[in-house]
């Protein structure tokens, strides 16, 4: 069954697919196009079941990380953004601060170098000088696909940096793609400022298909790497407010927890649940949280939500 996770993240780094969920067993198939392409062991076509469609979780990957850079990394961290920063400067980020980041600091010619492999990347440009930020596009045009481009500058610099990058043999088409200068028109001044006006417009890109679930790559990778018993947990419906989204997933083993579903009372409850059945060898169970102040969990969320509980062996 692992291995079905690693086929997954495989197709999800190529793009968004369509994920049906049996809401009697929680056995899984992935269509394409409305085709089978992927499905774990004991999928049938199901009677009640839950369509949707995913995609891999965007990875932020910034070139500089300045002050603009600093606060993305601020807000991305409550976002849940997995985050690469590159830049050439040592002393950039010596902070403790930024340790979720991944941090890569070396000289930007050989950064430019070197091919990197990311899970669905959105590339965020504001280097410290027009230079690196016209060769950090070139690089990214040149070497990746990717939904979302941004690069932060003037009318007149960015007119000059697409000028200089048809000449060097890239498409005006993907020229075209990039967002420049990056971040939604807020009237954005101060380093913060500008750094919601960029989250805003990666958070629009990303969520234009209001069905589409997003699924972290780490999450695949723990499912498909980890050796002993597993509960999947995931939130399968929701109704009104709740602490995390419809697909947040949380894996649960005797002796750690992968991830969140929110935090709170409905996780601490699902935790336990996830536990009683890896005792049991419990293979599924679907069950109902009531989130209102007045609930059984005494949550002041007001909304309910379905939650699934798959054994993962």
């Amino acid at each position: 069954m692992r291995e079905y996770y690693g086929e997954l993240k495989k197709l999800l780094e190529k793009g968004a697919v369509d994920r049906i969920t049996d809401l009697e067993t929680g056995e899984e198939g992935i269509y394409k196009d409305g085709s089978l392409i992927l499905s774990t062991s004991r999928y049938r076509e199901p009677s009640i079941y839950k369509e949707e469609t995913i995609s891999m979780r965007p990875t932020l990957v910034l070139f500089g990380f300045g002050h603009i850079g600093k606060s993305i990394y601020k807000m991305a961290e409550i976002l849940d953004f997995p985050l690469i920063v590159f830049d050439d400067r040592a002393d950039i980020a010596d902070d403790e601060l930024y340790g979720k980041a991944e941090i890569i600091i070396d000289d930007y010619e050989k950064i430019f170098k070197k091919k990197y492999s990311f899970d669905n990347p959105y590339f965020l440009i504001f280097t410290h000088g027009h230079k690196w930020d016209e060769e950090a596009l070139f690089y990214v045009l040149k070497n990746y696909s990717s939904r979302y481009i941004g690069m932060i500058g003037s009318k007149k610099k960015i007119e000059l940096t697409y000028s200089n990058l048809v000449k060097r043999g890239i498409d005006e088409g993907l020229i075209k793609s990039v967002h420049a200068p990056i971040g939604m028109d807020i009237k954005a001044q101060s380093p913060a400022e500008i750094a919601i006006s960029v989250l805003a417009e990666v958070i629009k890109t990303y969520r234009e298909n209001k069905r589409q679930i997003t699924i972290d790559a780490s999450m695949l990778g723990y499912l498909q790497e980890r050796d002993e018993k597993t509960i999947l947990v995931r939130i399968v419906e929701k109704e009104g407010s709740g602490p995390r989204e419809e697909g947040s997933e949380m894996a649960v083993t005797e002796s750690d927890v992968f991830s969140s579903i929110g935090g709170g009372a409905i996780e601490a409850e699902c935790i336990k649940k996830a536990r009683e059945m890896l005792c049991s060898n419990e293979e599924f169970r679907l069950m109902d949280f009531n989130l209102e102040k007045d609930g059984p969990l005494g949550m002041a969320c007001g909304g309910n939500a379905k939650v699934m509980f798959r054994l993962i062996v």
